[in-house]
């Protein structure tokens, strides 16, 4: 059995898509394991990791989401190595490779020894990281590709998430370091529809509860002065506009450009104006207790979310993942 560690350089680099997409192109059988619980979701009266849920759907793992994601990471009572061992050793399977799941960044518990780097070593697994294109990540990707080093844990390469042209993979490897493969940006994963957002931020409708279906391309976070609104919201279609709903000057300059919802947070209902406004515009109105940036946070995590009966999306990560990543020389 062989071991891979995905580790992301930045946050919301794509990882767990990535690391979906390999295990639906290995040609064996593969096992997963998430050491540390991050995204967090109700299923009954059960709180598990959102992508081990996904993981062990698609993949048709036998163990629990408890199983497969048993830890969390307080830096301040971290729990031992030997526990992320031990999780490990339990539902590690009588298969070909086991993909472990990093955390939103890899050097998360670098602090107290529980890294990616430091688990990758423990659990003698080779790693790969994944990372967007943006040039302000090169400089990690050399860093973590000497830091390897040091821990003794054979770097595999990088996957470049969001890639547009091949100048960011030229220069990483004119230093030596190994692109496994591009991924361009998939904007069908990164749309969702004023639906989920009402069911991710346990939302009441006000307007417009039959135009639930819209899509949502960008979430923008209504802080700007009414004097620059309208310029502003004029830049970009379908989005969701998270705002005070005390903020009725943001609520109507949104309602006069190509906004698919208000989310209004606070638990404040919007002015009659704005209702009447919204009304004539078709834009569904939500309304959340929960404060802008709370909410902002949690439409954001829709973005290029997957859901295990997203068959569709299955198929376009699988494809997508087989044709831009070198799966025969990771997979050696």
């Amino acid at each position: 059995m062989k071991t891979l560690f995905l580790g992301s350089v930045v946050e919301r680099s794509g990882k767990t898509m990535i690391t979906l997409g390999l295990a639906l192109n290995h040609p064996g059988k593969v096992g997963y394991y998430k050491p540390f619980r991050e995204r967090l979701i109700s299923r009954g009266d059960r709180v598990i990791d959102q992508d081990t849920y996904l993981m062990r759907k698609v993949l048709n793992l036998k163990r629990t989401e408890e199983e497969l994601s048993p830890l969390f990471y307080d830096v301040s009572n971290p729990v031992s190595m030997d526990d992320v061992i031990h999780g490990f050793n339990t539902v590690k399977c009588d298969c070909d490779e086991m993909f472990v799941e990093g955390t939103r960044e890899v050097t998360t518990g670098y602090l107290n020894d529980l890294s990616g780097m430091a688990i990758a070593q423990a659990l003698h697994a080779d790693m790969v990281l994944i990372s967007t294109a943006q040039p302000t990540d090169l400089d990690k990707i050399g860093m973590f590709n000497q830091l390897l080093k040091s821990y003794n844990v054979r770097f595999r390469g990088v996957i470049l998430n969001q890639s547009e042209d091949d100048r960011m993979a030229k220069l990483l490897e004119r230093k030596g370091i190994t692109v496994l493969g591009r991924i361009p940006t998939l904007r069908q994963l990164r749309t969702f529809t004023v639906r989920e957002v009402k069911e991710a931020l346990d939302a009441d409708v006000v307007v417009a509860d039959d135009r639930l279906n819209k899509e949502v391309e960008r979430v923008m976070v209504g802080a700007m002065t009414p004097e620059t609104a309208i310029t502003v919201l004029r830049r970009h279609a379908k989005k969701a506009i998270i705002t005070g709903g005390d903020r009725s000057d943001i609520q109507m300059a949104a309602l006069q450009t190509d906004t698919s919802c208000l989310v209004l947070t606070g638990g404040l209902y919007p002015a009659a104006t704005v209702v009447a406004k919204a009304y004539e515009t078709g834009v569904p109105i939500l309304v959340t207790r929960q404060d802008t940036l709370e909410a902002a946070e949690k439409v954001e995590h829709l973005i290029a979310r997957i859901d295990p009966d997203h068959q569709d999306r299955l198929d376009l990560v699988r494809n997508t993942v087989r044709e831009h990543v070198d799966i025969r020389a990771l997979f050696e």
